[in-house]
């Protein structure tokens, strides 16, 4: 019997007797995940954003850094619609290559942080013992820092650009990614398919990132929603500090240090209100994101 004649006989079989496919784990858990509406609107809101930033030299209208003195601290109008800033650069401009900024610094972090809690936490759970108990003091002693203030020091030392940010924000970020995966692992290594690949003479290597991490990327892909957002809000603070990104390249938070002033506190509402709306849209929707993959990747939920 050919193929085209089997699957023939499997359409009229569903058709006539109203048997369903089986769905495969993905198709699961984005069912779920499509009735998670806070999630969706996340997704959708997120989506907007990421197309704004990334369209920002289409859209633009004005250079983000292009001075127009004659022009400056004017409210929202038809030809600057978030308004200028006191040297007559536009708001709209600058709030979307501003995102650009803070969401490649905040996503970059993550995915750095992430990585060396990946390896940490997988390696202590995986070896347990002394191993465990040294990475595990390591991190205890790493999240009693005072992170802000260790952050702000090393800066000053190392000068203001995008990399150094990215990596200072990564090396202090990454324990509670260790912890994760560390008790993930923990409760896999046991597991007899485990027991089976390491009797057939796999390395460790081998074992731990081909057989028991991608049983740990459900938690983790929820985890890291998480550290995106948390490095956004530390890229804004030190930028609003004023030793995050450095001028005159825009981000969400340098922008937001115009608000350090009084009267553009008071009466210069344009200046600071599109980045600081930007970022609260943007922590929101990827923190129902999280909360959407956390329930559709729950393996409790996995029939």
């Amino acid at each position: 019997m050919s193929a085209h004649s089997t699957t023939v006989i499997d359409d009229e079989l569903t058709s006539e007797f109203g048997v369903i496919k089986a769905e495969s784990p993905a198709e699961k858990a984005w069912q779920r995940f499509r009735r998670h509406p806070l999630a969706l609107t996340g997704l959708i809101l997120i989506t907007i954003i990421l197309v704004l930033t990334i369209a920002a030299p289409l859209i633009d209208r004005y250079p983000p850094s292009q001075l127009a003195l004659a022009d400056k601290f004017q409210k929202p109008s038809a030809s600057h619609w978030f308004g200028t800033d006191r040297v007559g650069r536009d708001i709209w401009s600058r709030t979307l290559h501003g995102g650009r900024v803070s969401i490649v610094v905040g996503v970059s972090a993550a995915l750095v942080s992430t990585i060396i809690g990946v390896i940490f936490g997988a390696l202590a759970g995986y070896y347990g013992g002394w191993v465990d108990g040294l990475i595990m003091r390591f991190t205890d002693i790493v999240m009693t820092f005072p992170r802000v203030v260790i952050i702000l020091t090393v800066a000053t030392f190392l000068g203001q650009n995008i990399l150094n940010l990215i990596l200072l924000i990564s090396l202090f970020g990454w324990m509670s990614t260790a912890r994760l995966v560390r008790g993930q692992v923990l409760s896999i290594r046991e597991e007899q398919f485990v027991q089976a690949v390491r009797s057939l003479g796999a390395g460790d290597m081998t074992i731990i990132f081909r057989h028991i991490m991608p049983n740990v990327i459900a938690p983790l892909l929820a985890a890291v929603t998480f550290a995106v957002n948390e490095a956004i809000l530390l890229e804004a603070g030190l930028s609003f500090l004023g030793i995050g990104v450095p001028l005159p390249t825009p981000s969400w938070g340098n922008m937001l240090e115009t608000a350090r002033s009084l009267d553009v506190l008071q009466f210069g509402v344009w200046m600071w209100m599109p980045p600081a709306l930007f970022i609260l849209i943007t922590v929101l929707s990827i923190n129902f994101i999280g909360d959407g993959l956390r329930d559709a990747l729950d393996p409790r939920h996995i029939a």
